[in-house]
């Protein structure tokens, strides 16, 4: 039986997998030369050179296309491609496209649709941020998701990928009634479609829709969710539109 989301983050006793992630995180940093503010999408060069360059010292990522090479594969929606190994059943591993680092979630205030959509999916160029969306993700659940490697592109001319792992999920896709039922307990209130926000533990949880969640027993496991750090224009956004409720 999965066990549930913990009730706040436990940094003081981060899991194997956010240990190795935090690692990958820092170094990443030191080739970036301490300026996390690059904007990727307008520094494809420098990008591709750091990845490659974090990729030749990283004996999983060397291991790592040896490992793919001829294995199963689907799309996974916008974001993945996915991958079965014969010598490892019980996980599914993820690649995110080359020149796309899986997704981020935008705020838009205005939803002429009146159907509670205010967070909209975009693709990512920002490596580092799909890391460490999946270290907050991580870090609020017993469901880990692991750092597997950096791989080449797919396409002459595009960007590394970025490969983790996941433990496999059985079950059948939740309702949102559901989900937002089982997030409850937990601290996470719905703010918008398929959008979550932890007020104690300032995580947001984006694109937590019934294909990116699993509700076994009871218990939320939002296993492609977007996770990050809300801005305090999305805190802004969320205590106004509580109020008018």
């Amino acid at each position: 039986m999965p066990k549930p989301l913990r009730p706040a983050p436990v940094s003081n006793h981060p899991s194997p997998e956010n240990r190795e992630l935090a690692g990958i995180i820092r170094k990443l940093g030191k080739l970036l030369q301490s300026d996390p503010r690059i904007d990727w999408r307008e520094n494809r060069k420098r990008c591709n050179e750091v990845l490659l360059a974090f990729a030749a010292t990283c004996e999983k990522s060397r291991a790592l296309s040896r490992r793919l090479a001829g294995a199963p594969t689907e799309v996974g929606g916008s974001e993945h491609v996915l991958i079965k190994l014969q010598d490892d059943p019980c996980r599914i591993y993820k690649t995110t496209f080359g020149d796309n680092f899986g997704c981020r979630s935008e705020l838009f205030r205005v939803d002429p649709d009146q159907m509670g959509h205010h967070f909209h999916a975009t693709g990512n160029a920002d490596p580092v941020f799909y890391l460490r969306r999946w270290f907050r993700l991580n870090s609020i659940g017993f469901y880990q998701t692991r750092y597997e490697g950096i791989i080449p592109a797919e396409i002459e001319g595009h960007l590394p990928r970025i490969c983790v792992s996941q433990p496999v999920l059985i079950g059948s896709n939740p309702d949102e009634a559901e989900i937002e039922a089982a997030m409850l307990p937990y601290g996470f209130g719905k703010i918008a479609k398929d959008a979550f926000l932890n007020v104690g533990t300032r995580v947001l949880l984006t694109d937590a829709a019934p294909r990116n969640v699993r509700v076994l027993n009871g218990i939320p496991i939002p296993f492609d969710a977007i996770a990050e750090v809300p801005s305090n224009s999305v805190l802004q956004w969320a205590r106004s539109e509580s109020a008018e409720k």
